[in-house]
């Protein structure tokens, strides 16, 4: 137990903060109300909510990989991958309407890979994988949920 790091390191404080951020966005989605759907129906508050208990799973299995494992490449390393997860949301942020999605979230999902070093020596996996991940989150949105993503035409037609 000696070699485990100590509660205040980044793989602990940056998801609790990330808990703290979902949790006032789930508050807020509460606020959110339609006048045209019904109780039990899809509205614009469902996404969020929906996002809200994604990210809710997501940080409980942070959670529990932090705790399970001690750190091994010190807090230079340990702030490393946050920093450049935030680096390529933001990217992704200013990239989403000039490419449009499929560009744009098939680069997000290969630099993430990247960052994490999924797949890196399996180039053809590697690509398989960011492409399925496009697809999916495509099918969920633009299928299920019927939000209507950019396409890289759009800002030039």
């Amino acid at each position: 137990m000696a070699d485990r790091a100590p509660l205040l390191r980044t793989g602990v404080l940056l998801p609790f903060f990330f808990l703290i951020v979902t949790t006032v966005y789930l508050a807020a989605a509460f606020n959110i109300h339609s006048q045209f759907a019904g109780d039990g129906e899809m509205s614009p508050r469902s996404v969020p909510i929906l996002a809200a208990f994604v990210m809710y799973v997501a940080l409980a299995v942070v959670f529990f990989n932090e705790f399970r494992k001690p750190t091994a490449d010190g807090p230079a390393g340990e702030m490393l991958r946050p920093l450049l997860v935030i680096v390529a949301t933001a990217g992704y942020i200013a990239l989403f309407r000039p490419l449009g999605y499929w560009l744009s979230t098939l680069a997000f999902s290969s630099v993430l890979f990247a960052i994490f070093h999924y797949q890196i020596r399996k180039p053809h996996l590697f690509a398989l994988y960011a492409i399925g991940v496009t697809v999916l989150f495509y099918g969920l949105f633009a299928g299920v949920f019927g939000v209507r993503l950019p396409t890289i035409t759009e800002g030039f037609f």
